[in-house]
Parts: structure tokens; sequence; C-alpha cells
């Protein structure tokens, strides 16, 4: 008896296996799929390995592998060894990325000013990659930070790139206020009309009282810059 073996393509098999995104540079808490909707962080606690991020320099790249191919990210952060909820800062507002595999946003600021505090020896942060969910809610990742003078550039040579059709644009100014994880990939408040992000995700756990709070008096930063930053390596 001979049995027909129907094989899916591999392009389709690697497309089910990274339906969420990845953050790659700096190095993630971690990464479980199952638990990317739970805020903060993916339901990960904070990381022994902190990336060092120079005193006299403090910019980094953020390096992601996104499994949908239209998103709306943000990028926030929180100060402290373990912030819980308490990402009050924005340094990169929300806007409107498209493509699936490799995307860069080069020299992130994290300076003073961004900050609205004094960079110090040994100061502990977390970075938060943040994205819509389909059809509602946010999908996290986050990545654990240390300022410091002595800081060296670990990172693998090439890890920020953008892959081939990966573009990224501003969302308007009162699209930009909306938190990530409060928007569709278009722009839109969630639960209105308007796209999703091509998964099947039925949404996860969406921060409340003191955490909504937290997100809603994020300090909103420039993000033009990043993004033609982030043009200029395509």
């Amino acid at each position: 008896m001979h049995v027909q073996m129907h094989l899916l393509p591999l392009t389709f098999l690697l497309t089910l296996a990274s339906g969420h995104f990845d953050l790659i540079e700096p190095r993630s808490r971690g990464s479980d799929h199952d638990k990317l909707a739970e805020f903060p962080c993916g339901g990960l606690p904070p990381s022994s390995q902190r990336t060092q991020v120079s005193l006299t320099d403090p910019e980094i790249n953020i390096a992601l592998k996104m499994g949908h191919d239209h998103s709306a990210v943000q990028v926030l952060l929180a100060l402290g060894s373990d912030p819980g909820t308490n990402f009050n800062i924005t340094l990169v507002p929300t806007f409107a990325q498209i493509g699936l595999g490799d995307f860069c946003l080069p020299d992130v600021e994290l300076s003073e000013e961004k900050l609205g505090t004094r960079l110090t020896e040994g100061m502990e942060a977390t970075l938060q990659v943040v994205t819509n969910g389909d059809p509602t809610g946010g999908l996290y990742n986050c990545a654990d930070l240390v300022f410091t003078a002595s800081a060296s550039d670990d990172s693998p040579d090439g890890s920020c790139k953008n892959g081939t059709g990966v573009t990224a644009s501003p969302f308007p100014t009162s699209v930009g206020r909306i938190n990530a994880n409060e928007s569709t990939a278009n722009g839109e408040r969630q639960g209105g009309s308007g796209g999703g992000n091509g998964d099947n995700n039925q949404g996860g756990k969406q921060p409340s009282g003191s955490a909504a709070a937290s997100l809603q008096t994020a300090a909103w930063g420039v993000l033009g810059v990043v993004v033609l930053a982030a043009g200029a390596l395509l």
C-alpha cells in the first residue's frame, strides 16, 4: 500500500512557529510565546544577565524578529532593579511596522534628558517592547539593562538589521499617543474598525488599574529620528 505524504512548506511551518515577535537585542529575559500576552514582560522575571549601557554615550540598538506582517510597536522603559508595572518612560512612541523577519531600531536614546533623571554607575532599568495583540491586548518582551562607564559592546555583528521589504513609519501625532497594546496595526483604537496583525491569537491579559495608569502617563518621545534611522538600514 502506498501512503502519500503531504508535507507543509517550510516557510509555512516557520510562520506558525514565529507567530508573535522576539527581542533579539538587547538580550531579552527569554522567549515564551505562550505567555507573551502577559503584562509586564511576557510574565518573565528580571534577568541576572543585564545588557550594559554606556554612561557617556547612552544609546542602544533594538533588534526584533517580527512574526506578524503588520504591527503597531512601542518601546517603554522603567527604572529600578525590579520595576514591576512602572513603565512610565516612552523611548519610542507607537508607530507602524510592516514586514516579517528582522527589524532594527538603531541608536535609541537613553540620555538623562530623555529619562528625566541623572544617570549613575550601576543604575538598573528594564526596556519593554510592546506590540498590538489580535484582536485586542498587547504582546510584551523585556530586556534588563545596567548603566556603567565600563560598558562594552558585546552585540553580535549584524544583529540589528532590516529584512527585505521591512518598513516603519510614524502614525499621526494623535495616534502616536495611543499605547501599542490599545492600538490596531493600522493605528486605530482597539474595538473600532481596522485590521489586526494577521495572527489568530485571541488577545491576552491587558494591564489594568495602576498598570494601565503607568502606561497612560508615559512621557512621549520623538519618533521621527528613530524611524528615519531604521529606514536608512533598509
